[in-house]
């Protein structure tokens, strides 16, 4: 990897935990209270992504070029590349959990059946914005856009 790729990983990385930590702690004035968007301090909460269907494209990083349909269900979410070098490669489906950062911001990790993560996104659909954190082959995050495209059984808080 080049020094300027660890160092736009390193950046974006520091970026997402700042978003992390302050969308967590936003409008209580710094302290923790019941009933935020993150469930913290009493638990996690999670999203519900089932019945929706989410395309991202992404122009930045690894992914350029390529553009992905994912479904979710309950637990799973199937993808596959609609545009780029990894279109007509197949669908893949695997497990996911997904937190609530912030209103319309979503953190997905989708997992391998081994439980360890093989993708993780900062999804905002704010903004239109997504990165992929975390990539399977660890090669440099992706930046591009979100879009909803079926909204699913639960809203997205």
């Amino acid at each position: 990897m080049r020094a300027r790729e660890k160092t736009l990983a390193v950046l974006l990385t520091a970026a997402v935990a700042v978003g992390v930590t302050a969308a967590a702690t936003a409008h209580d004035g710094g302290h923790h209270k019941r009933g935020s968007i993150t469930g913290f301090p009493a638990r996690i909460n999670q999203v519900d992504l089932e019945g929706y269907r989410i395309v991202t494209s992404y122009p930045l990083g690894k992914d350029t070029g390529n553009a992905f349909q994912q479904t979710y269900a309950a637990h799973t979410v199937s993808w596959f590349a609609t545009r780029g070098r990894d279109a007509g490669g197949g669908t893949f489906v695997s497990s996911y959990i997904a937190l609530p950062i912030a209103y319309n911001m979503v953190f997905v990790t989708w997992l391998r059946p081994d439980g360890s993560a093989s993708d993780v996104f900062l999804m905002n659909f704010n903004t239109g914005v997504v990165s992929n954190v975390a990539t399977p082959s660890g090669q440099p995050v992706s930046l591009g856009t979100v879009k909803i495209t079926r909204v699913g059984m639960h809203e997205i808080p």
